[in-house]
């Protein structure tokens, strides 16, 4: 039986909100390269979060801070994870694994209450790690204070999932509530 639950944000407990944002300003078929490109950086933490959004507004002639805020306007939290996380956190620890900056993240978690489902938070920009380097999975195991065998990664990108699958950790990928909950019930009684 898994005892510690790891959860990413974007695709899971939120919406993406990068990919459409970058598909409102470039061809589908280079709108995620140049994302990747853009936003890893950030995401690493080599380069600070008003650095990240002055080289997308250059590429795209969008002021920064315009950007910045319809990025925040596009967050949306699925309240059906929400609700589900709050069932599983009565029994089990709950982690959060997230490849973001970390003011941005932060914030989010602040305006929309979500600190107290995660008995701890790990973003990528802090960490100078992202998914899906397995070395991100280590580092967060380490400072859990927990095997890769006691963990299950609940993540809504096939790579990140396979990284954490190399390390040991179980894992569900998440295209929908109803299967994640469905699959989530092989592992955890909620």
């Amino acid at each position: 039986m898994k005892k510690v639950v790891l959860f990413d944000f974007f695709g899971v407990i939120g919406y993406e909100l990068s990919p459409v944002w970058f598909r409102r300003h470039f061809a589908d078929e280079i709108a995620d390269s140049v994302k990747h490109r853009l936003v890893n950086p950030g995401d690493l933490g080599i380069i600070s979060e008003k650095e990240m959004f002055e080289n997308i507004g250059k590429e795209t002639g969008v002021c920064p801070v315009e950007i910045r805020r319809q990025w925040m306007e596009l967050v949306t939290v699925n309240e059906k994870t929400v609700d589900f996380i709050k069932k599983v956190k009565k029994s089990y620890p709950v982690y959060l694994l997230s490849n973001a900056l970390s003011e941005f993240l932060r914030e989010i978690l602040d305006k929309n209450n979500l600190w107290e489902l995660f008995d701890g938070v790990y973003i990528s920009a802090e960490l100078h790690l992202a998914k899906p380097d397995p070395e991100f999975f280590r580092e967060c195991l380490k400072r859990i204070g927990i095997t890769a065998e006691e963990a299950v990664m609940i993540d809504d990108n096939a790579k990140n999932l396979e990284a954490a699958r190399g390390v040991g950790i179980d894992t569900i990928l998440f295209r929908d509530n109803e299967s994640f909950e469905k699959e989530f019930g092989k592992y955890y009684n909620v």
